[in-house]
């Protein structure tokens, strides 16, 4: 099991090339600026627990490989992934705030680094607070009033600045749905995640089902990621099931 795999996967899901929703007629409804903002202060659902199942598939210069994800999630406690290929569990990972570590369950092996090593492998703020939303599936969202709104095709774009990244966050004007949003840094790298196949859970609202990260990984070249949820539940207690064996060996 490779690293990037395991943890671009997490943000990834941190966070779908074909998207699900019906294709829409006739003229883009005239929306406002406070329309497009609150469409995105609704999606960000508030949540205790969350936890899912995902198939995910990373391809970049360096390797192609699929796998399962178990993820849960205690809000501003712990998250933790099982990952699996071919129904055996190749890799655990528990998240804090302030660390993360990974049991490589094939090679015996661990490593514990510290969650802002985080931001090194992706270019985006890596604190556990940004983790547990871009898993679940909210965004980051800039104040309002640093927002600028324009049109382009069927999608409002309302761009804003926040913590030195900008931020564009494409709103489908038919729908109000966040179809797609696209981060670039200050070396210019650019992030872009495409949401679809939104369904409903439960009584908390839509969720995006399908994640594609198209993501920064070399000076010249981008990895991608797809995630697509199989299971998704809010706000039922999971239990944690965490421990380092004795015979692993610590890599790092």
């Amino acid at each position: 099991m490779k690293y990037h795999f395991i943890v671009i996967s997490i943000i990834a899901i941190l966070s779908a090339c074909s998207t699900k929703t019906k294709l829409e007629r006739g003229a883009v409804p005239t929306r406002s600026k406070a329309e497009i903002y609150q469409s995105l202060v609704d999606r960000n659902i508030d949540f205790e627990w969350f936890s899912g199942k995902a198939k995910t598939q990373l391809e970049t210069p360096d390797e192609s490989v699929s796998g399962t994800m178990n993820i849960r999630v205690k809000r501003d406690s712990a998250a933790l992934v099982a990952v699996t290929k071919f129904g055996i569990e190749a890799a655990r990972v528990l998240i804090d705030k302030k660390h993360y570590t990974v049991l490589y369950r094939l090679e015996g092996v661990y490593e514990t680094n510290p969650i802002d090593k985080l931001s090194k492998v992706f270019s985006v703020a890596a604190s556990f607070e940004d983790i547990q939303q871009l898993m679940f599936g909210n965004v980051i969202l800039a104040d309002s009033s640093e927002m600028m709104l324009h049109k382009d095709s069927i999608y409002y774009i309302a761009d804003a600045k926040v913590d030195g990244l900008l931020l564009s966050y494409y709103v489908n004007g038919y729908t109000l749905a966040l179809d797609k949003m696209v981060i670039k840094d200050t070396s210019g790298r650019v992030a872009t995640t495409i949401y679809s196949d939104y369904r409903r859970v439960g009584k908390h609202g839509n969720i995006a089902y399908e994640r594609n990260l198209t993501f920064p990984f070399s000076n010249t070249e981008s990895g991608n990621i797809n995630i697509s949820f199989s299971e998704f539940e809010i706000n039922v207690p999971k239990e944690f099931k965490f421990s380092i064996p004795a015979r692993y060996e610590r890599i790092n």
